[in-house]
């Protein structure tokens, strides 16, 4: 797609529509983890940690960076999670300073009914986008 000089006012409705379209998909998300006893935050938690490359768990780290929050966050958010007894800290097999985050069997549960529900609203939304950006396409 090539860069425009000018900006119509069709090209503002449409990212107004996919931006709306994907804050209703938050809000609609939040309330899919509440009726589990999740947070929004906690949910992505679960997510982050089931859906990471590799092995092994991830670390807090690149926890708080899926999530794009500070460090001290991710941590915070890890304990009330544990809490719940949703994940686990692990130590690293290889390395034992490395703490790294897997879930339980009830964080399993709770993510895969709430992920089922999530693909299914995921493929009409992407109907949506793909829609808006055919438009913007023949713009």
């Amino acid at each position: 797609m090539t860069s425009r000089t000018r900006i119509t006012d069709a090209d503002y409705a449409r990212l107004l529509a996919v931006r709306t379209r994907l804050r209703k998909f938050e809000h609609w998300s939040a309330g899919q983890a509440a009726a589990m006893g999740l947070t929004g935050s906690q949910h992505q938690l679960l997510l982050a940690i089931r859906g990471h490359r590799g092995p092994e768990g991830p670390t807090i780290g690149e926890v708080a960076d899926y999530l794009l929050v500070r460090h001290n966050t991710a941590v915070e958010l890890v304990n009330r999670t544990q809490e719940l007894g949703l994940i686990e800290r692990v130590r690293d097999d290889v390395d034992h300073r490395v703490v790294r985050l897997t879930l339980t069997d009830e964080g399993r549960k709770r993510l895969n009914a709430l992920s089922a529900e999530h693909i299914e609203e995921l493929a009409r939304l992407a109907t949506v986008v793909d829609e808006l950006i055919d438009t913007l396409r023949t713009a």
